[in-house]
């Protein structure tokens, strides 16, 4: 990690900073964090220093970087007390909207907000010394930010005791040396916390999807250790199904027999619905790629693209797994379909087919799960269309109509633009969808060539009921 030995060499001038960049690089990773620091680091040319000297000035401006990350701790640590401090109803209901100004200003969702206002709250108010190792460069925000949280719950001589056992080693110290650190002293200091880790640690089981760029996904989940173990029962026992030809590896079967699961759920009669629809996967396709005119990607909803060969799979499925959406040319959602390829009679459903999530910005509350809210309200005379609805989740509902947080609404971008209470503005945009680069023409040729194929194909006449056209 870093020598938080801060000697202090006599400052170099700008020639000298110049003219020998490995000098004042050595000079700069000793020095105390702070705008001087700063300014010679500046003037270094990366490309003039030598292998040592660029050591130098990376580690250098670590500790700048965490010299930068305890001031900002320090301010969110502010931010966390006025919402305490406030005296009143009204300054309390503004003060609880302070999460959503942190996540527009840094672009973070809103968990993510809440747990950097948490955790800066603690540094500030439970452990001082750890916020004076960092403010000096001696360790990272990582750091501090993993003994924040171990220390979350317990009381505050466990908490400084836990602090004084973990400090001594940890400037050198890597982070996963950190918390090992760091378990060892809560678990000697605080035993009864293991049971309760497990008990929160239940309270904290999910499934979490990251898509990836190409074209697949990361399926990961926190699960109660039997639960991990029936899952993989079941995925095993599928999985052994096979036969002479299967040239797939164990490792592929097991993942095709865990989507087999997910797709027969998706079929069960008794699944729940959501706005009075049958749950399926949300496909976005243009008409001229459905139709085989180009191959732009289409948009899978909770993913992002996907190539528009897998589209055009999607799309000619009847089982109903996948909800198909066309757009037009200018990127506009043109129909909304089903396996039949029918747009729906109900507004709402297309409301939802078109936003996806929670129309405030930061927030990717799927918008099946929303409440769909009038920009201009129905009492004043607002009309229900799809240009005066959008999804916004309960929490962001609240803060357009209880907590101060104003939003206009573009019909031709469709973007919405957010002003906080404290009267800074942020803006939400839609999802990029495919735009349909076809003309009616070409639309017309492209459907009698697919049904002369048709025929060709089954040799009776008849268009077949499957596929697009």
């Amino acid at each position: 990690m870093f020598d938080v030995t801060e000697r202090q060499p006599p400052p170099l001038s700008v020639a000298e900073i110049v003219d020998g960049p490995d000098q004042a690089a050595a000079w700069v990773a000793v020095q105390a964090p702070g705008p001087d620091a700063v300014a010679a680091l500046s003037m270094l040319d990366a490309g003039r220093l030598s292998p040592a000297g660029r050591v130098d000035a990376l580690v250098a401006w670590e500790r700048q970087v965490a010299w930068l990350q305890a001031r900002q701790q320090r301010v969110l640590a502010a931010m966390a007390d006025d919402v305490e401090h406030a005296t009143g109803p009204v300054q309390r209901l503004e003060g609880s909207w302070v999460r959503e100004d942190v996540a527009c200003a840094l672009r973070l969702s809103g968990v993510s907000a809440q747990r950097r206002l948490v955790a800066a709250q603690a540094l500030a108010d439970r452990l001082p010394a750890t916020l004076r190792l960092l403010d000096r460069g001696a360790i990272t925000y990582l750091h501090a930010l993993s003994l924040a949280e171990a220390t979350y719950g317990l009381d505050d001589q466990t908490t400084s005791a836990v602090e004084r056992d973990v400090l001594g080693r940890a400037g050198e110290q890597t982070l996963a040396a950190f918390k090992r650190s760091i378990t060892r002293a809560v678990a000697a200091l605080a035993p009864a916390r293991v049971e309760e880790q497990r008990v929160q640690a239940m309270g904290e089981r999910r499934v979490c999807v990251s898509p990836r760029e190409d074209g697949m996904a990361e399926l990961w989940a926190l699960l109660p250790a039997e639960g991990a173990a029936a899952v993989l029962a079941a995925v095993d026992a599928l999985a052994s199904v096979t036969s002479a030809d299967d040239e797939r590896s164990a490792d592929q079967r097991r993942a095709d027999a865990l989507v087999d699961l997910g797709v027969a759920a998706l079929h069960d009669p008794l699944l729940p619905t959501a706005q009075g629809m049958r749950p399926a996967v949300q496909v976005t396709v243009a008409l001229s790629t459905l139709l085989g005119a180009d191959e732009q990607p289409a948009e899978l909803a909770g993913h992002g693209p996907i190539p528009a060969s897998v589209a055009r799979r999607i799309a000619a499925d009847e089982t109903g797994t996948w909800r198909r959406l066309l757009t037009d040319p200018t990127g506009q959602l043109l129909d909304y379909g089903t396996q039949t390829y029918r747009p729906p009679a109900d507004l709402s459903a297309f409301v939802i087919a078109r936003d996806q999530h929670c129309t405030f910005p930061t927030c990717h509350r799927p918008a099946h799960r929303c409440n769909l809210d009038h920009e201009v309200p129905a009492s004043a005379g607002g009309p229900t269309n799809p240009t005066n609805l959008a999804a916004l989740c309960r929490r962001h509902h609240r803060a357009k109509h209880h907590a101060g947080w104003n939003v206009t609404r573009h019909d031709t971008t469709g973007q919405s633009e957010w002003t906080s209470p404290t009267g800074h503005r942020y803006t939400s945009r839609p999802p990029d969808y495919p735009k349909d680069s076809t003309d009616p023409t070409a639309i017309l040729s492209q459907a009698l060539m697919r049904r002369a194929a048709s025929r060709r194909t089954n040799g009776s006449g008849e268009v077949p009921a499957a596929g697009p056209l």
